[in-house]
């Protein structure tokens, strides 16, 4: 929510000139989004941010990459079968088979 509030700080014009700020607020929104209508638990959600920002620094390059650092937020790795869980168990509640 931080990082959503602080993109729309920015202001409308900034928002809108930025595909770089406009592409870190759909991939925080869309994971805010499973989280709250519980499709996949909030402390996911949040872990998973972490890949969204990762992911952004490397496809966007909008930073000197810090290999160090790469290296240390691979953990959310992990989460990426917690995630796959969680939606596998959601389908299985809410969708007729």
């Amino acid at each position: 929510m931080r990082t959503l509030r602080s993109l729309r700080a920015r202001g409308r014009d900034a928002f809108l000139s930025d595909e770089v700020v406009q592409d870190r607020a759909e991939r925080h929104a869309q994971l805010r989004a499973l989280a709250a209508a519980t499709v996949i638990p909030s402390h996911l959600g949040e872990h998973l941010a972490q890949a969204v920002r990762l992911r952004n620094i490397l496809v966007h390059g909008y930073l000197d990459i810090d290999h160090g650092r790469l290296f240390d937020e691979l953990d959310w790795i992990e989460s990426t079968e917690a995630f796959a869980a969680a939606i596998d168990h959601w389908l299985e509640q809410n969708v007729d088979r």
